[in-house]
């Protein structure tokens, strides 16, 4: 690639050699090594570099500003619909009106040596906008809903959820924004002739009819230009892998988390004199005229697991679902008992690192509907298709919903290992296969903080010989916990040792 390019290179530097012969006149066209020496006549004189500066300082505090509002103003589009319509119509306006009516109309209310920095910002803005806003859109929204149910905190959700889908449109509209930034900066400069800039170099280049002097400074500008670009773009390869948590770099940012709960890890249950029970009454779903859902009632123990079976389409992940209220019944209710006699468990959401409020001791439930539905306790769920940040670690992945400080964090890597997974701890999770990311989705659900513990098909991609590893560690840490399996193997239930519930 390199070698076609400089082959083209070459071709095109003699077409102009050959141009410039032709007609015979530096005036008209100079030859590139009479702008080459021009170049080097420029390069030891301080004011040429003081216009390089001048230059490149409003050049690039357009280009920061424009960014940061484009970022910006997509952050707010792509949460609010209305932000979007608000912000069309100066995007629109930003993207077609050209640089010199920008430039003209500018120079009524800015001093010319502002300009540029006007001008740049209005170019790189709607370029930044419609970039990020569709990198957000491309966000995976298993992924973000696998978010709200571990509790992630802002930081960690933009790393492992966000930044991975919207870093590459970044990338491409910051290194482009960058590059037409010079242009619509110069351009700016030529018209307001601000003193002290590239764009008034050119601008006298012109009027003294000195073209090698034009095209030398046009040289160093398309010079700036891309170096500014192959820095930026360098600095994004370098923070790539730290804002996105990729696989080796997954631990650096947890340093400057402060978490100050020290709660008990999430596999050791509370003291009980009553067992913990979940009531699920009268519960009905439908989706359009399909009833998936009809009136299920069922009462499920901690320490008495229950493997809900049923065909394909039946309602069993609809159901965990409603649990773990990603979901609303139509009908029906889900209530949570802890138990007569209970003494309160940590506070789980504290062991995540969240600051969320207690949870009731005695009884919570999930009623009907969005509106005033009160939290049940927090809810752990494996899902079926494992919804993993493939760039992560592994070990990053189980860590997600924790919180540096707490037991669980330091308790990921040996249950990694009794899951079978030591070897694959700092592997990228993309790259594991079926079995492996389903051990994983089960460890991040065991070590995320939990009363109630649901598992979508937890076994399927296992082998025989990983089912008869895997079953028995879930037994016993949530011997003291409310759990239910969705299966259709009668098998998985018996490993599991839990009472068969068919819903249909």
């Amino acid at each position: 690639m390199k070698v076609r390019a400089s082959w083209a290179i070459i071709v095109w530097l003699v077409a102009w050699q050959l141009g410039s012969m032709a007609l015979g006149s530096d005036l008209l066209l100079p030859g590139p090594l009479t702008v080459l020496i021009r170049t080097g006549e420029l390069l030891p004189q301080p004011a040429f570099w003081a216009r390089v500066g001048f230059s490149l300082a409003r050049v690039l505090a357009g280009f920061a500003l424009g960014a940061a509002l484009g970022m910006a103003g997509a952050a707010a589009a792509a949460r609010w619909h209305a932000a979007e319509e608000l912000l069309a119509p100066p995007m629109a306006l930003a993207k077609s009106v050209p640089v010199a009516s920008i430039t003209v109309l500018a120079l009524i209310w800015l001093r010319a040596a502002n300009l540029a920095v006007l001008v740049v910002l209005l170019v790189v803005l709607p370029v930044v906008y419609e970039n990020a806003l569709q990198g957000l859109r491309a966000t995976d929204a298993r992924l973000s809903e696998a978010a709200q149910l571990l509790h992630l905190r802002p930081l960690r959700r933009l790393r492992f959820i966000t930044m991975p889908t919207l870093f590459p449109y970044l990338q491409t509209s910051l290194t482009l924004g960058l590059s037409t930034a010079w242009k619509a900066g110069v351009a700016a400069e030529v018209i307001g002739i601000p003193a002290g800039s590239l764009g008034e170099a050119i601008y006298d280049a012109k009027v003294y009819f000195d073209t090698p002097a034009l095209f030398a400074v046009t040289l160093a500008v398309v010079l700036a230009s891309a170096l500014c670009t192959a820095a930026l773009r360098a600095l994004l390869n370098r923070v790539e892998p730290v804002l996105c948590g990729t696989a080796g770099h997954a631990g650096r940012l947890e340093r400057v988390e402060h978490a100050t709960d020290k709660a008990a890890s999430g596999s050791k249950g509370a003291a009980r004199m009553g067992a913990p029970r979940l009531h699920i009454s009268n519960l009905a779903k439908s989706f359009g005229a399909t009833r998936v859902l009809d009136r299920v009632t069922l009462t499920v123990a901690a320490g008495s697991p229950v493997c809900l079976m049923a065909p394909s389409g039946a309602g069993k992940t609809t159901l965990l679902r409603i649990i773990a209220q990603l979901e609303h019944a139509d009908a029906g209710s889900v209530a949570y008992d802890a138990g007569e006699g209970a003494q309160a468990e940590p506070d789980a959401q504290a062991q995540a690192g969240v600051g969320a409020q207690a949870e009731p001791d005695t009884r919570a439930q999930a009623g009907v509907g969005a509106q005033a539905q009160a939290e049940l306790p927090t809810v752990s769920l494996s899902f079926q298709d494992d919804r993993l940040a493939n760039q992560a670690s592994v070990l990053a992945n189980v860590r997600m919903a924790l919180a540096p400080a707490s037991p669980a964090w330091d308790e990921a890597p040996a249950l990694l290992e009794a899951l079978g997974l030591k070897e694959r701890l700092y592997a990228a999770a993309g790259t594991c296969s079926g079995g492996e990311r389903r051990r994983v989705g089960i460890a991040r659900a065991l070590l995320a903080p939990h009363r109630i513990l649901l598992l979508d098909e937890p076994f399927n991609g296992l082998d025989a010989a990983t089912k008869e590893r895997v079953a028995p560690l879930i037994r016993a840490r949530e011997a003291q916990r409310i759990v239910i399996m969705a299966s259709h193997d009668q098998h998985d239930a018996e490993l599991l040792g839990a009472h068969v519930v068919n819903l249909v």
